[in-house]
């Protein structure tokens, strides 16, 4: 089959990728991608240490194999696919990462990253533009995937669609050709996986899930590099990823739309705050007001008679209406969804970083968030308002969130979340090599080699 027989847009994708170079990428999408690549390296330093990535580390590490790349701050090293599962998984224990809002929330950056890391380790002398390239492909090629499906089924983007850019990166830098290319992206067809049930239950495997995905575009691009086979219509065949996946929502256009032109990692956003990002706006709201307040100083947490949080009617109904675990989470993962705890947070402590995400047994939190309350907003009005002891009531309404294209994080802020996610590894990271990490990433072009970045690593 020649590219030309095959209508299927994984074709298009495919020649886009092993055709592109760093020259077609505009400045602003180079910009862009390295703050991807700053973010997410930062996301994995913190989530090294999180609950489950030891034990991922012991099966994974027991299984041997050859040393071929690097597994962050865990001082081993395993084959490709392996090592891409370890560290994705750690790039997204934290619900850090970076996210496209109106992709359906879809995480790129973990899986991309781990996977071009792992093989840029495996091959050696891979250059801080041949990673670049690679990082933007993939961000792209996830992207152009979540934004085609336009329908929410209950799949955890992040893998079940990020698999595809995790492909794409990782068969980039192994230089494969078109029908090579088209390969890899069926290999990967074949494992993508990944369901939102883990976040309903507050499990462990919603990390894991990036990890597969990773571990599985690492796998599909050096099978195809082997002659492997894979699917080739893809997208639209009759048990394609749209008719299967996707039956009753998709725009297959939107795989190519601008393509080679647009670069879609551009419109990713970065969070704030270590939770998930359909709270953020809300959560820049309930600091607004603290702030206002002087809450914590000037007037005291226990002057607040009651918090209410305006939302939609669903989100009421699925955050404050009888779920007691979202004012009181049992362990991590249920508090990275948990708006009212969230809120809680925000309004006790003025941040929601790692360490507050993580701190469910506070009883300042627990006070707060017992008083907090969910209104249903009307149309799509949303905001937080504090009432205290005496008649007093401080309201803020929700923007556009912290963190997205219309309202960016400043160099500074990424820089500071970078160093916040260092302070949270599982083993100390120098502040020398915090500030070392951040110049070499952001002017990641004149890095010859990409293993002076990982060295700091080890």
């Amino acid at each position: 089959m020649t590219m030309t027989s095959s209508n299927d847009p994984a074709w298009a994708l495919a020649e886009h990728v092993s055709g592109c170079g760093l020259a077609d990428l505009p400045a602003i999408t180079r910009t862009a991608t390295c703050e991807d690549i700053l973010d997410t390296f930062g996301c994995l330093l913190g989530g090294s240490g999180a609950p489950g990535i030891a034990e991922l580390c012991r099966i994974v590490g027991g299984w041997g194999g050859s040393p071929q790349s690097q597994v962050m701050l865990w001082q081993r090293r395993l084959p490709a696919p392996h090592a891409a599962m370890m560290n994705a998984s750690m790039a997204h224990a934290l619900d850090f990462d970076d996210t496209l809002d109106h992709g359906g929330s879809i995480h790129p950056g973990a899986s991309v990253l781990a996977a071009s890391l792992a093989v840029a380790d495996m091959v050696s002398g891979v250059s801080g533009r041949d990673l670049l390239l690679a990082v933007a492909l993939g961000l792209d090629v996830s992207c152009r995937v979540a934004l085609a499906s336009t329908l929410d089924r209950g799949w955890h983007r992040t893998a079940a669609m990020g698999v595809f850019g995790a492909a794409a990166s990782a068969a980039k830098l192994l230089g494969l050709n078109i029908d090579q290319m088209v390969n890899a992206l069926g290999i990967a067809f074949s494992q993508a996986a990944g369901n939102r049930q883990c976040i309903v239950d507050g499990a462990l495997t919603k990390r894991l899930q990036a990890g597969q995905a990773a571990s599985t575009g690492v796998l599909a691009a050096l099978l195809a590099r082997e002659g492997f086979t894979g699917a080739r219509h893809i997208f639209l065949g009759q048990f394609g990823f749209f008719r299967l996946y996707q039956p009753d929502g998709y725009d297959a256009a939107k795989l190519t739309d601008g393509l080679g032109r647009e670069f879609r990692g551009d419109e990713l956003s970065f969070k704030p705050y270590a939770c998930a990002r359909p709270q953020h706006a809300i959560l820049d709201a309930a600091i607004s007001v603290r702030d206002r307040l002087s809450l914590g100083t000037v007037v005291g947490l226990s002057e607040v008679t009651e918090v209410s949080v305006r939302c939609p009617a669903t989100i009421v109904d699925e955050q404050f209406l009888g779920a007691t675990h979202k004012r009181r989470p049992t362990q991590i993962v249920e508090a990275q969804f948990a708006l009212p705890y969230l809120v809680a947070a925000a309004l006790v402590h003025g941040r929601v970083g790692i360490t507050e995400v993580a701190d469910i047994d506070n009883v300042r939190v627990l006070d707060v968030a017992a008083r907090t309350a969910g209104v249903p907003g009307e149309g799509h009005e949303s905001g937080v308002t504090v009432s205290l002891r005496d008649g007093r009531k401080v309201s803020a309404t929700v923007g556009q969130p912290l963190g997205s294209p219309d309202n960016r994080l400043s160099a500074d802020q990424l820089a500071m979340k970078f160093a916040d996610c260092a302070r949270n590894a599982v083993r100390p990271v120098s502040d020398d090599t915090v500030r070392a990490a951040i110049q070499m990433i952001r002017h990641l072009e004149d890095v010859p080699n990409i293993g002076e970045l990982l060295r700091h690593f080890i």
